[in-house]
Formats: C-alpha cells, structure tokens, sequence
C-alpha cells in the first residue's frame, strides 16, 4: 500500500520564510474550495486569503512527484484562530487556548489525476507528522461530517465539541453543516494514530520553521 519514499514529500514554511510556495498554496486553496466546493470566502485575484494566514500561521504543503497536490495551516491555540473566532457557537464548552493544541484548517487536497483518496491519507499522515514533531497534545477543527466519517474510518477516534449546524451557503446556495472537533493524540488511546504515523514514514518531510536549529523531520 506504500508508496516509495520519494512519491510524496511535505513542505512545512511559513509566509515569511517562503512566500512563494504560500502563495502556490493559497492560489491551490482557492482552486479547491472556492472554484470547486463552492465555499464564498475571500478571494485576492488567483489566491484565497483570508484575517488567520498571518505570520503565526505555519503551512504544510504536500507534493506528489513534485507537483502540489493538497496541504493545511496550522495555528496554535493561544493565538486568534479560524473555528474560535469565527464559529464560537459550536464548541458547546467553548474552544481550547493552549499553546500545545493546534487548529488545522484549509485542509484538502486537489490531485489532478489518479487517486484522491490516496492524497487525502497522506496529507493526514503529514498533519499527525506535524503534531508529532510540535508534542501538540490534541488538534482541533471544523470538519465537514464527510471528513468525521472518513477519520472514523481510519480508526480516529474524535471528539465532537457541539452538535453540527449550519454554518452558510456555497456559491449554489446550497446548505454548508460543520461540527467543532478535536482529535486527542496520545497513541495509547487513540490507536488509529499508529498508522498514520507508520505512514508518515513514506513522506519526506522538509520543516523550514526550524531551519534556524538545523532542525529537519527525518523520512
């Protein structure tokens, strides 16, 4: 089921340390959530941008044979972030501040040919990667519950932080349903992590946030 360990690699950048490979991944955001899933969010010419891709905000792009083909941003907790801010309603508790939880948002993929589904995993493996290599203790998101089931099915146990609800509409007016969750990263409870990781092996992973300490995550 795995690839070569060359087949797919991951860039984890912020804007300041690379802007052009963040413009490469907002212009893909754009292609993929705004052209095709219709979402009406704020667009600058060929890029989706919106208040949370700040300087704070780290971006993890994944390739496959070199092309670009999906990522995520990921925000620590203690700073403004997309699901608090924007959707405070559906975390029941509200949602966590802590510097060791991290949102993940603008998270999908966009291959133009061959297996989608394969994409999808390995940009999950390369999200539990990050999470690993930061000793985040949980991520939490908005999901669409096409996305809830998916993870369940990988074996991912999530926690729902309020019932789904009506968040819009897409550009064809059509009702958009997402649910706060939060997806607890210890492997002794959280099993379905194991082969993510095991997977995430395959991934070669270039961490340009900690180029500064020589710092890299090995493949």
């Amino acid at each position: 089921m795995h690839g070569p360990p060359t087949r797919y690699q991951a860039l984890i950048t912020t804007e300041d340390i690379d802007p052009g490979s963040v413009r490469a991944l907002l212009r893909l955001r754009k292609r993929l959530f705004v052209d095709k899933c219709g979402w009406q969010l704020p667009t600058q010419g060929d890029i989706e941008r919106d208040q949370f891709d700040t300087a704070g905000a780290q971006h993890c792009l994944l390739f496959h044979r070199g092309e670009l083909v999906g990522g995520f941003r990921a925000i620590r907790t203690d700073q403004p972030y997309l699901s608090q801010e924007i959707a405070p309603h559906l975390a029941e508790r509200g949602f966590p501040r802590s510097p060791d939880i991290w949102e993940i948002s603008r998270f999908g993929v966009l291959p133009p040919v061959g297996n989608g589904v394969e994409a999808a995993r390995m940009n999950y493996a390369a999200m539990f990667r990050f999470a690993e290599s930061r000793r985040a203790t949980s991520l939490v998101a908005l999901a669409d519950l096409a996305y809830e089931r998916f993870l369940g099915r990988m074996d991912i146990i999530t926690h729902r932080l309020g019932a789904p609800a009506i968040i819009g509409t897409d550009s064809r007016g059509a009702s958009l349903t997402a649910v706060a969750g939060e997806i607890p990263l210890d492997p002794a409870i959280n099993r379905g992590l194991h082969k993510f990781l095991d997977l995430s092996r395959n991934l070669e992973i270039q961490d340009d946030t900690r180029i500064l300490r020589r710092a890299s995550i090995p493949a």
